[in-house]
Parts: C-alpha cells; sequence; structure tokens
C-alpha cells in the first residue's frame, strides 16, 4: 500500500472489512479468538531515549486486536497487513 493511500484512509466498514480479510490470509498465531477494535492507532517514533513527549512527528499507523479472553492487545502495522491483501 503506497504511503499516500494510508495517509487518508479513514476507518470505514468498507475499510474494516478490506482489514478482516487481510487478516484471514495472514499467519498470525494469536492463541484465541480476537476482535478487531474499530480504529487506528498511530505508534509515534522517538529519535531519543530522553524523549517522554512527542507531539507530531513520525508514526506508525497500527490495527489492534484484543483478545476476547484475556483482554491481551496485539498490534499489527497497517501497511505490513494490507500489503498482500489479495495474496493467501
Amino acid at each position: 500500500m503506497e504511503k499516500e493511500k494510508l495517509e487518508f484512509m479513514v476507518f470505514t466498514p468498507e475499510v474494516k472489512q478490506r482489514i478482516i480479510l487481510a487478516l484471514n490470509t495472514k499467519k498470525l498465531q494469536i492463541p484465541e479468538k480476537v476482535s478487531l477494535v474499530d480504529g487506528f492507532v498511530n505508534l509515534p517514533i522517538n529519535m531519543q531515549v530522553t524523549s517522554n513527549l512527542v507531539i507530531g512527528g513520525r508514526t506508525i499507523p497500527m490495527i489492534t486486536l484484543v483478545g476476547n479472553e484475556t483482554g491481551r492487545l496485539y498490534f499489527f502495522s497497517l501497511k505490513m497487513i494490507l500489503s498482500d491483501e489479495g495474496a493467501k
């Protein structure tokens, strides 16, 4: 998926369905049933160990799955999930 397409992606029902279909083609090896959290997570990237507060800057767009039994969170890069969307 190209950078420009990711920058303007909105979590619509159609995008959610694309993500679910892409997740079903991946071997994620998650030991429990999970649910997709509605929305994206942006993980900030710090260039210094001492950075505590980040306003703006680089981020990694991610999706989140939550374990139905444990509540454990699983994060996956949106670009990597959607990059091989059609591949099995």
